[in-house]
């Protein structure tokens, strides 16, 4: 019966010792035998203290909206001045970053570019590129959120060539394993032709809802 209660009173402060550990003092008050162990909850983080004078965080799905008067007067005269120079003709020559056969390419008028890879176009073919991630001139840059409106920007292309690319040697071989391979391709390649870059519209004017009718 002796070395019955001593091993209680060896459990029951083992016990209070690791609860100490976990919960708060005022629970660790209490005595709990060995058996409960198991059947108590681990108390929750700490939460982080904050200053009283700072502000509460902001939920990453609620809008923050910014009022500022002399910002949007600025942003306003700086859209007057493009939709001025776009009216007027006097933006001058103008550059895009356009995406094509998955590579992107930036071009101005009168550009050779060289798209690789099986292209169906035949030569003589004009085409309208809509994947215009960016314009610019010298005193402006339209940039696209990833793309701009195909309302406002167009860019027309003409397919010159169609050719094959020079060839290409591929040597594999296996050190002492007697293997070796010589192999040679081509790649094929088609030609485009710059023909314009225009701006079509106001920048701040939208004559479409962006995103119905492209699929990419």
């Amino acid at each position: 019966m002796a070395i019955f209660t001593n091993v209680t009173r060896v459990l029951n402060f083992a016990t209070n010792t690791c609860i100490r550990r976990i919960l708060p003092t005022s629970i660790c008050k209490q005595h709990y035998p060995a058996p409960k162990l198991w059947e108590l909850g681990v108390a929750g983080y700490r939460t982080r203290y904050q200053l009283p004078w700072f502000k509460e965080r902001q939920g990453y799905q609620e809008e923050v909206i910014e009022h500022d008067a002399e910002k949007e007067k600025a942003a306003s005269d700086v859209i007057n001045e493009i939709n001025k120079q776009i009216a007027t003709n006097t933006v001058g020559r103008l550059f895009a970053v356009i995406h094509l056969g998955g590579t992107q390419f930036k071009v101005t008028e009168s550009d050779v570019i060289t798209v690789q890879g099986h292209w169906p176009p035949q030569p003589g073919d004009k085409l309208k590129l809509e994947k215009v991630l960016l314009v610019g001139s010298k005193d402006f840059t339209l940039v696209g959120m990833p793309i701009l409106n195909r309302e406002l920007v167009s860019v027309n292309a003409t397919v010159i060539q169609k050719t094959l690319s020079h060839t290409i040697t591929r040597f594999r071989m296996r050190k002492r394993k007697v293997f070796r391979r010589l192999n040679f391709y081509r790649i094929h390649r088609t030609m485009l032709r710059i023909n314009s870059i225009n701006i079509n519209a106001d920048v701040d004017k939208k004559k479409e809802v962006e995103g119905l009718d492209r699929i990419y």
